[in-house]
């Protein structure tokens, strides 16, 4: 029974959803108000079907008897391939739905074309779900039970990273459909970029929070002592969040300046492609990766579709290509424009990068001989332009707008540019001889250097700097989410650099000794638990217990699975895996010794802080400073 309610919802709002598309883009060639209105509710009516859809499903798994955690039976809705789209098509409806209340006040025909492209969006979604792959599929024979949950997925990262970086896939489509639709009106001012600045901040803090919990999960649950490998599923999921975050950039000087315009809506689409791409490369299984689901009837759909938007796009930019300019002179190289020229610029190179070092398994396939480039690949072609971003971002707040920088700015440069000096000159001191870390660090403390300068001046001085951080919180906010990005790059910059590995076999008694840490192994022990056994080695340190451990699943075909062991303090982790343990008791480790590891994590929350603090309650100013400027936004 809930399967045919759970297909018929699918049906219903796929309907809904075609006819909001098609009346909303007829609605706004003709200018029809009532008729946007009636395409909107159409859109909402097809956004509570997936809904009603949603909860069926997840009624379905919970009414069952699984032997595993309620909380992971629930995360089952978007842990497979079908759940997971349905995941991703309600996530849109209702994000879209919110994004579509106050269009109104955008015009008749923009508001329209937004709720078109998006109805579009959504009924592709939909046709994939009843066609291809349902979530509501009944099975001929009804089993007993499944084989349940993979062991490597019973954990708490999947109940936050999966639905988070979905969600943040699935906010992409709205910046996107607003973009298309100014270019359908042939309104290409800045009216959509205030309407949709939020869920555009939306979009990449979710895919920033998606990023970092990834890393975080394949961190303390896979065993290998890292937490980005350059995956192919890694990289489609970093792509869309280097446009975006480019486009967000860019967008200030368009909203300021009037600049920018193509950059704007080239950005913001190229985001959209690279999901809708990343989600091809994840759904087909074309190319090598723990992450991606298997070969399925899915990829062609996503594939056809990518083309579709692909050649939508580029029409489009090409029919308001002469509208695009600013028509003002062009800004100096060094100035704030120039920075943010290059920081794009910089910003497309490293997509460029990731998606050569991506989709190269699958063109060197296609001609013959499949290659697959690895790590290095990444650190050399990508290193150095993430190195000339920390550079802009040091120097790029501090230059004046439109001109070339003068005796003001490079006074004010001096701070960051002491700053990095006294860094370098403390690094080598201390001895590291590592060219990139003694490129690095010194940029990230010209980086705090530059956030603190600007709270100063903003401020006008200290004393006034609480009362201006309430009313300017947007840039305050943004300086805030540039230091939490300077504490994120100084813990991976020294994890990375710094990490000592040691692999040790111990008896029980004895001791060894990574990065000034001394553990003891005080024996082994097997625990019999209610689907596995544990084979757990303890390890002391100080006062405190290390327990790795290695889990078999007998019901699973003796699958086995790794439960690292790690002590977290604010200036490294001791990481602790164990390997095996032989007959006479002695237990294999390889033990890892990271530097300020937990500063990642601490640096991506502090990015969502700045999000979130430096955009509450500002979109009614914005709305009405983009009003006074552009007159047409009433029509």
């Amino acid at each position: 029974m809930l399967g045919y309610l759970g297909a018929g919802t699918l049906l219903a709002a796929l309907v809904m959803g075609g006819f909001s598309a098609v009346l909303s883009f007829w609605a706004g060639w003709t200018q029809n108000a009532v008729m946007v209105q009636v395409g909107r509710r159409a859109f909402y009516t097809a956004t509570a079907m997936i809904v009603v859809a949603g909860a069926v499903l997840e009624w379905a798994l919970l009414s069952h008897d699984f032997s595993v955690p309620t909380a992971l039976v629930a995360a089952g809705f978007y842990g497979g391939q079908e759940g997971s789209l349905l995941y991703w098509v309600m996530v849109l409806g209702i994000l879209g739905s919110v994004s579509l209340v106050a269009s109104a006040s955008l015009g008749v025909r923009l508001a329209a074309y937004a709720a078109g492209v998006m109805a579009a969006i959504v009924s592709f979604f939909l046709v994939v779900l009843v066609l291809v792959a349902s979530p509501f599929d009944l099975l001929s024979v009804t089993p007993p039970d499944g084989l349940g949950l993979n062991p490597i997925l019973r954990d708490g990262g999947m109940l936050i990273h999966p639905p988070v970086v979905l969600a943040g896939f699935a906010s992409f489509a709205i910046p996107f459909s607003f973009a298309a639709a100014a270019l359908l009106a042939g309104r290409t001012d800045e009216a959509w970029i205030a309407h949709t600045r939020r869920f555009a901040l939306m979009a990449w803090s979710l895919q920033t929070a998606g990023l970092v919990l990834g890393m975080w999960w394949a961190y303390h649950v896979l065993g290998w002592g890292g937490y980005w490998g350059w995956d192919p599923v890694e990289n489609v999921a970093f792509m869309p969040w280097l446009a975006t975050t480019a486009y967000l950039h860019s967008s200030q000087v368009q909203e300021k300046r009037g600049r920018f315009r193509a950059w704007n809506f080239g950005l913001v689409i190229l985001a959209f492609l690279l999901v809708i791409f990343g989600t091809f490369i994840v759904r087909s299984g074309v190319v090598p990766s723990v992450h991606t689901f298997a070969i399925s009837e899915i990829g062609p759909w996503f594939l056809a579709f990518l083309f579709i938007c692909i050649v939508f796009s580029t029409i489009l930019l090409a029919a308001r290509s002469q509208s695009l300019g600013s028509g003002a002179e062009p800004a100096a190289l060094v100035s704030r424009e120039g920075a943010f020229v290059l920081q794009n610029l910089l910003l497309i190179g490293v997509v460029a990068v990731v998606l050569w070092g991506t989709v190269l398994p699958l063109v060197s396939g296609m001609l013959g001989q499949q290659r697959v480039v690895g790590v290095s690949y990444y650190e050399r072609a990508a290193g150095p332009l993430f190195l000339l971003l920390l550079l802009l971002m040091a120097a790029g707040p501090l230059l004046p707008w439109r001109r070339a920088a003068g005796r003001a700015s490079v006074r004010a440069l001096t701070w960051p540019a002491g700053v990095a000096a006294i860094v370098l000159i403390a690094l080598a001191v201390a001895g590291v001889r590592s060219i990139p870390a003694l490129v690095a660090l010194p940029l990230v403390a010209a980086v705090v250097a530059t956030c603190f300068t600007q709270y100063a001046r903003l401020g006008r001085g200290w004393s006034r700097l609480p009362g201006m951080m309430i009313r300017r919180r947007r840039r305050y906010g943004a300086y805030l989410a540039h230091l939490g990005l300077a504490v994120l790059v100084t813990g991976i910059a020294a994890s990375h650099f710094w990490q000592q590995e040691k692999d040790v076999t111990l008896a029980p008694g004895q001791q060894v000794t990574v990065a000034g840490y001394t553990l003891t192994y005080a024996g082994s022990d097997v625990r019999q638990l209610a689907d596995h056994t544990e084979l757990v080695g303890s390890m002391k340190l100080g006062t405190s217990t290390l327990e790795p451990a290695r889990a078999t699943y007998a019901g699973l075909g003796g699958q086995s699975l790794t439960h690292v062991a790690i002590s977290t303090t604010p200036l490294a982790d001791v990481y602790v895996v164990l390997t095996g343990v032989d007959e006479a008791g002695s237990a294999s480790f390889r033990i890892f010794v990271s530097p300020l590891v937990i500063w990642i994590w601490a640096g991506g929350a502090i990015i969502i802080v700045g999000v979130v603090l430096g955009n509450v309650g500002e979109r009614a100013a914005e709305l009405e400073a983009v009003r006074r400027r552009v007159p047409a936004l009433a029509r």
